[in-house]
């Protein structure tokens, strides 16, 4: 589902589902479920399970995540590959009601056929902005970007603060295409004062140095690149007031990537 839908997804069905989410029921197993998700190109049903079912879903916001029956979401990711409109999903499931067996999932997420009516036209605003964001931009390199996750996930105390965007939409986005997107209160305050960037140069190198843009009102630091590994540094100590953007600017390595860790 998109959790910012603001929709309580219901149903008694092992699948129920309407726009911007579908339920799946997990069975009365008491051990917890091992789920695999696919988001991609048809690859097929798989044999050997007990269960196969299909059901369509309408995305209307560009996003969708795994939740858990809370509607929080269990991973970051976006398995809504295609931006907003159809996609067929296809869950496999073994062992829903078997007791000392833990239920099994395969949850396939694949783009459905696009119309001249479809998808609806994308907000002008980035509707999830709230504290500082991470948006990714380059769609080329998805193992790259799980790896980028996966090390959020590690150092969450550092990065909890992070909302993540995860959405075709913003594909090739500049940093200045970007900003533009930021929503602004009466007063011209954006919902988010720093911006991380994950384009192709960011996801092409081991260090995932992103590309940090100062959004403040009337401010023109030059953006820089940070390493993932100094980026929670760079969090924490933003969020304190304890440096500027200028500072942390001025003390990039000669390729332009900050690399220094401090708390």
């Amino acid at each position: 589902m998109d959790p910012d839908a603001r929709k309580q997804p219901r149903g008694r069905a092992f699948l129920a589902a309407e726009k911007d989410w579908l339920h799946i029921d997990a069975g009365s197993a008491p051990e917890n479920p091992i789920v695999t998700l696919y988001a991609g190109e048809d690859p097929g049903a798989e044999s050997g399970w007990d269960e196969v079912e299909e059901i369509t879903v309408t995305s209307t916001t560009g996003f969708l995540a795994l939740c858990d029956s809370g509607y929080e979401p269990l991973r970051k990711e976006n398995l809504a590959t295609a931006g907003a409109g159809p996609y067929l999903i296809r869950v496999h499931a073994s062992d829903r009601s078997t007791d000392g067996k833990k239920p099994g999932f395969l949850i396939q997420i694949i783009p459905g056929e696009r119309t001249s009516t479809q998808p609806e036209p994308p907000s002008l605003t980035i509707e999830q902005a709230a504290g500082p964001l991470l948006v990714r931009t380059s769609f080329e390199r998805s193992v790259e970007w799980v790896r980028l996750l996966q090390s959020l996930e590690k150092g969450s105390q550092h990065y909890e603060s992070i909302t993540v965007i995860d959405n075709h939409t913003y594909a090739g986005f500049t940093a200045d295409e970007l900003q533009a997107r930021i929503g602004r209160d009466d007063e011209g305050w954006p919902d988010s004062t720093l911006i991380l960037i994950a384009d192709e140069r960011a996801l092409d190198s081991a260090e995932f140095p992103l590309l940090a843009v100062n959004n403040l009102p009337d401010d023109d630091d030059d953006p820089f690149r940070i390493t993932l590994a100094a980026a929670g540094s760079f969090l924490v100590n933003m969020q304190l007031a304890n440096t500027s953007f200028g500072d942390w600017g001025r003390g990039v390595d000669a390729d332009g990537v900050y690399r220094e860790e401090h708390y």
